[in-house]
């Protein structure tokens, strides 16, 4: 009779067990956020040349919170805010104000990206960089 329940309780928990393990799979981690970005070159008012800047996010939807854009000179960052807007994977958004340009230098710009993505809310701090010339 020993035997019996023994068995039994072995049997039930090796059932619970695989169960647990059937639906508790660890979801497969999304991937970090990667922005590509686009520049294009407009005239400021007063004259001269400026940058107006677009990113988007290849592989996931993403929250926006902010940017910060270095020049090639390094000189103090911009900061850009874009209070937590929703983009869709592959939506296009603008780096700047409507009618907002940066002036125009040429070499390596770094973009700094924090934000969240909307699948499951984790936050995110990306860098990249983009080669005006």
């Amino acid at each position: 009779m020993k035997k019996i329940i023994s068995f039994a309780s072995i049997g039930i928990l090796l059932i619970v067990t695989i169960i647990l393990l059937t639906f508790c799979k660890k979801e497969e981690d999304l991937p970090t956020p990667a922005f590509v970005f686009t520049a294009t070159t407009v005239q400021i008012q007063g004259g001269g040349d400026g940058l107006q800047f677009t990113a988007k996010c290849t592989n996931n939807n993403v929250k926006m919170a902010k940017v910060f854009i270095t020049d090639p000179t390094q000189s103090p960052p911009f900061l850009y805010n874009l209070n937590g807007t929703i983009y869709s994977k592959d939506e296009s958004f603008a780096l700047q104000a409507t009618g907002v340009a940066y002036n125009k230098k040429i070499g390596k710009w770094k973009f700094e990206f924090t934000g969240n993505r909307t699948e499951d809310d984790v936050s995110f701090y990306e860098t990249t960089t983009l080669d005006v010339k």
